[in-house]
């Protein structure tokens, strides 16, 4: 395995860029992985693009799943709409944003592509809001993972930012310059503009006031 090589798993939102930005300036190669599943948010990709051309990302990878695995997710299907807050108070619980499943199939996909590039680091930008409402979030799920792998691997899951709010994420955002507007956060943009009342975009709109 190459010690200075690890995987990203990118999106184009602020977390995901956060770590990459980290990674670039702890000398890291970075190799990233976007995923296209039919999302409602899918310019997020051109976002990870972009950033992954910004941070000199030699390999960036964006690879397709058959929507129809995640028909029941308001992030995926057209007919469904996703639960918007227009009180600015955030849920408790499962939202029907969550896609099923979702995390575990991208982590999977990223860690057979780090044993075919003999990689062992895969690095994921959960960040300890994410754990109210989405279960593949949390730490006893990585751990799970991180076993499975290890019982014939050496390739491990990295979370560093599985302890820290969003609010500390944005905050390192700012320490390393990474711009925020070359991010997109929102579930169901319009072109580039956010929606404002999702999940996601009401958690990134606290996060930067309390920044």
């Amino acid at each position: 395995m190459e010690n200075n090589r690890v995987i990203l798993l990118l999106s184009g939102g602020i977390d995901s860029t956060t770590l990459l930005a980290k990674l670039s300036n702890e000398n890291y190669e970075v190799v990233t992985v976007s995923f296209h599943y039919g999302q409602k948010h899918e310019i997020e990709l051109n976002y990870a693009k972009k950033n992954a051309e910004k941070y000199g990302v030699k390999k960036h990878h964006i690879i397709e799943l058959d929507k129809t695995l995640f028909k029941s997710s308001a992030l995926v299907n057209r007919e469904v709409d996703i639960v918007t807050y227009e009180n600015n108070e955030l849920p408790e619980g499962q939202v029907n944003a969550y896609v099923p499943f979702r995390n575990l199939l991208f982590i999977s996909t990223a860690l057979s592509l780090a044993e075919t590039m003999n990689i062992n680091e895969v690095y994921l930008a959960f960040n300890s809001n994410d754990k109210a409402n989405f279960w593949d979030c949390r730490t006893e799920f990585i751990e799970r993972i991180n076993a499975i792998s290890s019982s014939n691997t050496s390739i491990q899951i990295k979370t560093p930012f599985i302890h820290l709010s969003k609010t500390e994420v944005v905050k390192l955002a700012g320490q390393l310059n990474v711009d925020l507007n070359n991010t997109i956060t929102c579930y169901q943009p319009n072109e580039a503009t956010e929606c404002g009342v999702c999940l996601s975009c009401i958690t990134k709109q606290k996060a930067i006031e309390n920044a």
